[in-house]
């Protein structure tokens, strides 16, 4: 039986710089499996969220993997559909924090914040090809065929 969100919460999920990069860029490793994970959200009318932190790392790493055309194209409509939720100076420092905590991981401060977004709205669905995501307790789609 498939499982039906109750709440809003369970019908948002966050999208990071690598499943973005996934779905963009066909030499990824992740390219084939991201468009069909898309293509399952949009079906089941999730709503797709994300920081401008992970914007402003995901327009780097398309610039580096892909091409400046591609760049801009992901600044115009890469982006459609998809809300940008509120970073603020708490989410900064619990990011620090959690940097200097788990020296075992190397967390980025872009997956630190997102850390700590995705906790204080109260999101389990990351849409992430990144383990952090999942080491961090959150529900990637890495390993799960049926996700989410």
């Amino acid at each position: 039986m498939e499982r039906v969100p109750r709440s809003i919460n369970e019908r948002r999920v966050f999208v990071d710089s690598s499943a973005f990069l996934a779905y963009l860029d066909r030499n990824d490793r992740y390219y084939p499996e991201a468009g069909t994970v898309v293509e399952a959200l949009l079906k089941a009318r999730y709503h797709l969220v994300t920081t401008m932190y992970v914007v402003v790392e995901t327009h780097s790493s398309i610039l580096r993997a892909i091409n400046p055309m591609a760049g801009r194209q992901f600044l115009v409509d890469g982006l459609k559909g998809i809300s940008l939720l509120p970073t603020n100076s708490e989410d900064e420092e619990n990011a620090k924090t959690l940097i200097l905590q788990r020296r075992d991981k190397g967390y980025s401060f872009c997956d630190a914040i997102s850390f700590s977004v995705m906790e204080r709205f109260g999101l389990y669905l990351a849409f992430a090809y990144d383990d952090h995501f999942r080491q961090h307790g959150f529900s990637t789609p890495i390993n799960q065929p049926e996700w989410p």
